[in-house]
């Protein structure tokens, strides 16, 4: 049975060869397409480590997300969530055309400015999935050797989309790879700490990606009726020892109650490590 490792690489070589076919056809498959056949293999070749709960609503407005990931550990006594917005290349102009998308009724606010802020509020980790072909001048993953193929599946944070963004709205080929990582890194990397899964994503995320987390804030005073109480304050980005509720419950094979879920979100993917999924020594 493959690793985690082995299975998120191969994963972004069919998705790199799978793009590759398409454009030697002039077609053009849609992001929802590859996210959910994506989603499925990993389920289907990790019955027990990967645990899925599609939603039926699809509306990205909201949170921006497309999927919300939980990584833990084989005891579930560590957590890192994460919130991912998938992005398919567009073959024919050789660019990422959504990036920079607008949402809303009236199109008017950004779907980077959602993202960021509910992932603020919920203490996730917010990155950008992108599904790629081409040729990659980018060597950013030191636990194999370089090939293309691997960036089929690819990661990069929110500050690196706000740059580009920032830049004139660039979202061409070559400037969004180059702030990429192969997305295997985040089960395979161990070259930036030892430990668990969700703590070695998360110093892989904060040692290539530049994730900063964010300084913890004071519990706010409120005032109901004459008496001061402090509320509990937001959720810290990073490990965490418990997940929401409609987490457990996902790899509890529990019913999900649609008032527990973020509104809006596409699905959940829960990652299970192992010692058999533990990563590489190298960056």
């Amino acid at each position: 049975m493959a690793t985690l490792c082995e299975t998120f690489r191969s994963t972004a070589f069919n998705t790199y060869e799978r793009l590759m076919a398409a454009k030697s056809i002039n077609y053009q498959p849609s992001e929802e397409t590859f996210t959910d056949n994506i989603m499925l293999d990993l389920k289907i070749k990790h019955p027990v480590e990967i645990f899925t709960h599609p939603f039926n609503k699809r509306e990205e407005g909201f949170n921006g997300a497309d999927w919300e990931w939980w990584l833990t550990n084989d005891v579930e006594d560590c957590w890192l969530g994460l919130r991912i917005q998938a992005k398919i290349l567009n073959l024919k102009p050789n660019e990422y055309s959504h990036l920079h998308h607008k949402v809303g009724k009236a199109r008017k606010t950004y779907q980077l400015a959602n993202l960021k802020r509910e992932s603020a509020k919920a203490g996730m980790v917010p990155l950008y999935c992108f599904y790629s072909y081409g040729q990659i001048k980018s060597a950013a993953c030191g636990s194999f050797g370089h090939a293309a193929e691997a960036f089929g599946c690819s990661l990069a944070s929110l500050a690196a989309v706000e740059s580009l963004q920032a830049a004139g709205h660039k979202k061409g080929f070559d400037e969004v790879m180059e702030k990429a990582s192969p997305w295997h890194c985040l089960v395979c990397c161990a070259g930036f700490g030892q430990g668990d899964l969700p703590t070695r994503a998360w110093r892989f995320l904060q040692g290539s990606l530049g994730i900063k987390a964010p300084k913890p804030r004071k519990p706010r005073q409120s005032n109901v009726d004459g008496v001061y109480s402090n509320s509990l304050p937001k959720p810290a980005m990073g490990p965490r020892s418990r997940p929401p509720s409609y987490v457990r419950a996902i790899v509890g094979g529990e019913p999900v109650h649609p008032d527990q879920v973020p509104k809006d979100l596409a699905g959940v993917l829960v990652i299970k490590g192992n010692d058999r999924s533990r990563g590489l020594s190298q960056r």
